[in-house]
């Protein structure tokens, strides 16, 4: 039988309010324990597997030849990361939000070393990312416009952790597009692009 936690665990999920779980809260969650351990509680050997160390690659060892660093994003609602480049790696967090960008940091033969829009790394498989450009709004109340311009006019207004897709960048401005709402909006009010990139 589910708790009440269990069901508002994952109407939170469901309203996308955030982009991952602890690798450990959503295993216990998905079959139905209940949840009334913290992390804190869990078995010292346990919290050794999550924050276990991994030595740290160079930039490329037998890669995809793609540029490191770049951005791609998830393919779908469920993406593990691990704490290393292997399936053997214990799960440190599992994403649950299709199209939130990455950064790829380093690769390792199909592994891709990534780091998120709040500085979590980890390892996720290449499969489970796409190319396909998505930015996140960091920013509360962005202002989306009619032109790459402060003085244009407002086209939307975009909440922070709203996800946009990235159509093509110029200069300091971008043009996001959603199934609501398109504009452009300054590189700094969002997060999914490079320094300089420049997206045709």
């Amino acid at each position: 039988m589910t708790t009440p936690l269990f069901h508002s665990i994952f109407r939170y999920i469901r309203s996308g309010k955030f982009c991952r779980l602890p690798a450990l809260l959503l295993l216990c969650a998905g079959v139905c324990i209940v949840l009334t351990f913290s992390l804190a509680k869990q078995p010292a050997w346990a919290l050794d597997k999550i924050n276990a160390e991994v030595p740290e690659a160079r930039t490329v060892i037998r890669g995809s030849g793609l540029p490191v660093p770049r951005f791609v994003s998830l393919k779908s609602n469920v993406v593990n990361m691990r704490v290393g480049p292997g399936h053997e790696y214990p799960l440190q967090w599992v994403y649950v939000r299709k199209n939130l960008p990455l950064k790829v940091i380093s690769e390792f033969d199909v592994w891709r070393k990534v780091v998120d829009h709040e500085g979590v790394t980890g390892w996720v498989h290449g499969q489970l990312v796409s190319l396909k450009r998505f930015g996140v709004i960091t920013s509360s109340n962005a202002k989306l416009r009619a032109d790459p311009d402060a003085q244009a006019a407002v086209t939307a207004v975009a909440e922070a952790g709203v996800l946009m897709e990235v159509q093509y960048c110029q200069g300091t401005w971008c043009r996001l597009s959603s199934d609501i709402a398109r504009g452009w909006l300054e590189r700094s009010r969002f997060w999914g692009v490079l320094p300089g990139e420049t997206l045709n």
